[in-house]
């Protein structure tokens, strides 16, 4: 029979808050015997994950606890790297018999769901898999709090996130969804920059925001000013078909881009050279079944290449046209783990050196936040699947925690709702504006 607590997490609104945003009443409809809870943070530049751990850490138990229940798992293991001694010091206070804590190195991507699962468990996600298959379920500590909050009966309304990069007060703020980009850079103490953009995320998964009022999501995790000219700028903007071109004139085939990949040396049939070099042969885009199972970290492209080109976006090419296409992956299922894949971990400062970003690496602690009484753009997709569809009306004063909008009947997704009183200004499309 179902757990009516599954219920409780869709009614309001949890996804994940370390990734894509996949519904977490779905993930944890389940039967295995691991829970992972990924706290590694291996976004550079990123804080939010340690802010809740050390701000937060008895209910984030609590929340671990829930899903383990739901999942029905016997073993639960957290894995936080090893520097931040603050984070595993809070969370070893509340650990008791409920979770194991393991100390990660700090590389890229120590977050990435497959290679969490190898290395909290040893067991090895199929290719195109996903970590149910090997009797595991992965969320983040974030996604834990909420846990904990939904059965309180608080709904997904607020995400913790870092303000940082070329801000006066890098810091970590709980910010209501909707809220501006511009807004949250404001409390920072604003930007010496004349030029600037935000880097939504991330550098090495992020995107590249050139618009300040971009509102605020669920699975927000940084907002991150850059310089315009900045060299890493420059290249995420440049434009898709220059990207494939250059690869095309360019690219040698050394394959570093391959030697360097985190799924390659879980043994997946992936290698961005090959599908760099279908570059060769075919107009934009190039599909190729080398780049079908790419995790899209950007190590390829970021830091193994020594030219400089683009096979994270050749993969994602692949990914895309093969997708279009109907072409599922058809590749093998049982892998072998790259005998070198202990010696080739990425550091973390060595790959921020890399994409010249060192300067940005700062402390941003968690500082309140009070800020969301302006207007407030909430997106009905920001989560996996369907977007959600109003159930409120033009004109309607609504209350914190009001439902503002649902998925369709039977798809996947979760609901949205308000962060504060408001009066719902506008229905849009894909969005609700509040005032």
């Amino acid at each position: 029979m179902k757990d009516p607590r599954l219920d409780t997490l869709r009614e309001h609104g949890l996804v994940g808050m370390g990734g894509a945003g996949f519904p977490t009443h779905v993930k944890l409809d389940s039967s295995v015997d691991t829970l992972l809870i990924n706290a590694a943070e291996c976004e550079p530049l990123l804080r939010k994950d340690n802010v809740v751990m050390q701000t937060c850490p008895e209910e984030v138990a609590a929340g671990i606890r829930v899903a383990a229940e739901l999942c029905g798992a016997s073993r639960v293991v957290i894995g936080i790297k090893a520097k931040n001694r603050a984070s595993i010091a809070a969370m070893a206070s509340v650990a008791g018999d409920l979770f194991e804590i393991h100390e990660l190195g700090d590389f890229y991507p120590a977050g990435d769901e497959v290679t969490l699962v190898y290395e909290l468990t040893g067991r090895i996600v199929p290719p195109s898999g996903i970590p149910l298959q090997v009797g595991c379920v992965v969320i983040n500590n974030e996604t834990a709090l909420n846990i904990h909050e939904a059965l309180a009966g608080q709904p997904v309304t607020h995400t913790f996130l870092t303000v940082s990069g070329e801000v006066r007060k890098p810091q970590t703020v709980r910010a209501p969804i909707g809220v501006s980009f511009r807004e949250l850079v404001q409390h920072a103490g604003g930007t010496r920059l004349k030029d600037w953009v935000i880097l939504d995320g991330g550098p090495m998964m992020g995107r590249i925001v050139t618009d300040p009022d971009t509102p605020v999501v669920k699975t927000s995790s940084g907002v991150i000013v850059l310089p315009t000219d900045h060299p890493y700028v420059e290249r995420e903007l440049r434009p898709r078909e220059a990207k494939f071109r250059i690869g095309k004139s360019v690219c040698d085939q050394c394959s570093l881009c391959t030697q360097f990949c985190p799924r390659y040396l879980l043994g997946h049939p992936l290698e961005p050279h090959q599908a760099m070099r279908q570059q060769f042969i075919i107009d934009f885009p190039a599909h190729s079944r080398w780049g079908q199972v790419c995790c899209e970290c950007g190590l390829c492209t970021l830091f193994a290449c020594p030219e400089g080109l683009y096979p994270r976006e050749a993969c994602q090419d692949s990914k895309r046209s093969l997708a279009a296409l109907g072409e599922a992956y058809n590749g093998p299922s049982e892998v072998t783990v790259h005998p070198m894949y202990d010696h080739r971990k990425v550091p973390t400062k060595k790959l921020l050196m890399r994409i010249g970003l060192s300067r940005f690496e700062h402390d941003a602690p968690y500082t309140d936040y009070e800020g969301g009484r302006g207007p407030l753009r909430i997106r009905l997709d920001q989560h996996i699947g369907a977007p959600a569809r109003p159930v409120v009306s033009e004109g309607e004063q609504v209350r914190r925690g009001q439902l503002l909008a649902r998925p369709p009947e039977g798809a996947l997704g979760v609901p949205v709702h308000s962060p504060r009183e408001a009066r719902v200004e506008a229905l849009e499309d894909l969005e609700i504006r509040l005032s």
